[in-house]
C-alpha cells in the first residue's frame, strides 16, 4: 500500500506542537497532517496520482497509524 511511513513533530515543545507524517507510494513521497479528524495533504496531493479507491484505503491506514501514535 505504501512504504517509509514516518511521523514527526512540528514546533516540538511549544503549545502548537503537532504530529505530521510522510510516506511513499510507488516512489512518490507525500506529506500531511491529521487535524480535526481529517487528513490535510501537502502538495503534491496523492489524488493527482492515485485512484479514489486506493487513496481511500491509504487514508484509512494513515488514520489508524496516527491514532496508534497519538495514544502511546
Amino acid at each position: 500500500m505504501f512504504d517509509n511511513f514516518e511521523i514527526f513533530q512540528v514546533q516540538e515543545g511549544s503549545a502548537h506542537e503537532q504530529s505530521h507524517f510522510s510516506l511513499s507510494i510507488e516512489g512518490n513521497e507525500y506529506k500531511g497532517m491529521v487535524h480535526s479528524g481529517k487528513i490535510h495533504w501537502y502538495n503534491p496531493h496523492p489524488k493527482q496520482n492515485l485512484e479514489e479507491e486506493h487513496l481511500s484505503a491509504v487514508e484509512t491506514k494513515v488514520f489508524d497509524m496516527m491514532s496508534e501514535h497519538l495514544e502511546s
